[in-house]
């Protein structure tokens, strides 16, 4: 019988584990933040939004830029993984993802991405009517896509949230079969993981109430928790 850690196991084990660690976990999360950051405002020295063809480029360009943090995703997942299983890490290690098959990482991105994107498009489309017309009825059909449209982002979020441990592990794997493989080892964990990952709520707000000084630590121990997550689920499927 298969035997799974609980939240309160997990946290536990990141918080020894980070010990020591902190600051090349902390040093890899501000060069990949930092990099993102530049490159995120890009747009708004070379796109013109103050029309609609300039709003719709500028989300083009946004979309296409924001598909590197996958390679980012796939650094943090072997840091994180590296430091689970006690082996050496170094804040360099975040750009591992540009030497692992970076492109099967933008492959991976782009997937989540694009179904976060279409999932969301109808809200999207209404709020930009509703801005365009100030016509008030619109509200109440908004409310309800950017619901649904959030519901469906959780969801293949959590479906798909294995997929840059996965691709560290089975580098041999397409893109495809990577994705495959992370919906079906999170068959029957998803609520497991949307209960853990609520349960970070929080040290969220005390982020904030830090002015963010507080993410440097939070974020790199929400990190360590999902991935002994991904370990956890792994080693009960090989038992």
């Amino acid at each position: 019988m298969n035997t799974y850690r609980s939240s309160s196991q997990l946290k536990s084990l990141a918080k020894g584990q980070l010990l020591g660690r902190y600051a090349s976990v902390i040093g890899a999360l501000l060069l990949a933040q930092l990099i993102m950051l530049l490159l995120s405002s890009l747009p708004v020295f070379f796109v013109d939004t103050s029309n609609t063809f300039g709003i719709f480029l500028n989300f083009i360009v946004t979309f296409i830029i924001s598909l590197f943090s996958g390679i980012f995703a796939a650094g943090q997942a072997y840091i994180y993984l590296n430091i689970c299983c006690k082996r050496p890490s170094r804040a360099s290690d975040v750009f591992f993802g540009f030497k692992q098959h970076p492109d099967k990482a933008l492959l991976l991105q782009l997937a989540i991405t694009g179904i976060m994107t279409v999932s969301m498009i109808p809200a999207y489309i209404l709020s930009y009517v509703f801005i365009y017309t100030g016509n008030i009825i619109l509200i109440f059909p908004f409310c309800i896509l950017l619901i649904i449209g959030t519901v469906v982002s959780v969801y293949y979020s959590l479906v798909f949230s294995q997929v840059f441990y996965l691709l560290l592990d089975f580098p041999e794997y397409s893109a495809a079969q990577i994705l495959s493989l992370s919906k079906k080892i999170m068959k029957g964990h998803k609520g497991r993981l949307f209960y853990i990952t609520i349960s970070f709520l929080p040290l969220y707000l005390l982020g904030l109430l830090s002015c963010g000084v507080a993410y440097l630590w939070i974020i790199p121990y929400v990190n360590a928790v999902m991935a002994n997550f991904y370990l956890d689920l792994m080693q009960n499927r090989c038992a």
